[in-house]
C-alpha cells in the first residue's frame, strides 16, 4: 500500500494546480475534484484545503492561472513596437490559439459556475485590463475619435472575436463541408476585424 507523502510538500499548491490543468484538459471541470487530485499527487484528502477552502476556490485558482497566461502574451503586443493594426490583429489571433490550444480551460475561463449567475470578481479584473490592452491601438490609431466611439469599436471588436472563436472552437461553424475554418481562414477574418475596428 503506498504511503501517502506529508501535506506539506515544497509545492503542493502548484503540484495541484498543474494537475487540475491536466484533468480540465482531458476532462472539463464539471467533475473535478480536489480530493481525488489529492491522491494523484501523493497527499491526505484533506491536504489541499490548507491552500483552498473549497472546490470553487481551486478552480478560480484555474481561471486566474489560464488568464494570467493570456495577460501575458498580450502585454508583450501591447508594449512592442507594432503598429496599432498589428497589434490589434496580434492580440486577436493570440486569443485564437490560446483558445484552440486550451478549450476546456477556455470553457472554465467564461462559461463556468465562476462566471454565471455572476461573474467572480478576480475574473472581472482581468476581462478588464484585457479589455483596456484591446482599446489601446484602437485608441493610439484613431487619436481624434471620442471616447464613445473608441468604446464602440472595442466592443465590437472584442465581440466579433469572442463570438468567432467561440463559434470555431464550439464546431457551430462549418463555412465548406465538415471542416471548421482553419488557421489560415482564421487570419484573414481577423484581418477583416481590424479593418472595420480602425476603419477612418
Amino acid at each position: 500500500m503506498a504511503t501517502k507523502k506529508p501535506y506539506h510538500k515544497e509545492d503542493l499548491r502548484g503540484d495541484l494546480l498543474g494537475a487540475g490543468r491536466v484533468y480540465v484538459a482531458e476532462n472539463g471541470h464539471v467533475g473535478l475534484s480536489v480530493r481525488t487530485l489529492a491522491q494523484q499527487v501523493g497527499v491526505s484528502p484533506g491536504a489541499p484545503y490548507h491552500h483552498f477552502p473549497d472546490r470553487r476556490t481551486f478552480l478560480l485558482a484555474l481561471a486566474v492561472e489560464g488568464f494570467k497566461e493570456l495577460m501575458e502574451s498580450s502585454d508583450l503586443i501591447a508594449n512592442s513596437d507594432a503598429s496599432g493594426a498589428d497589434k490589434l490583429k496580434a492580440m486577436g489571433v493570440t486569443f485564437i490559439r490560446f483558445a484552440d490550444d486550451n478549450p476546456r480551460l477556455m470553457d472554465l475561463m467564461y462559461e463556468s459556475e465562476l462566471t454565471s449567475p455572476t461573474l467572480a470578481p478576480e475574473l472581472q479584473q482581468f476581462q478588464l485590463i484585457g479589455y483596456k490592452a484591446l482599446k489601446k491601438p484602437i485608441t493610439d490609431t484613431l487619436p481624434d475619435a471620442s471616447e464613445a466611439e473608441i468604446e464602440l469599436r472595442g466592443i465590437a471588436f472584442w465581440s466579433a472575436i469572442y463570438g468567432f472563436s467561440t463559434m470555431r472552437r464550439k464546431g457551430v461553424l462549418h463555412p465548406s463541408d465538415d471542416a471548421i475554418p482553419s488557421l489560415d481562414i482564421v487570419d484573414s477574418i481577423i484581418d477583416r476585424f481590424v479593418l472595420t475596428a480602425l476603419a477612418s
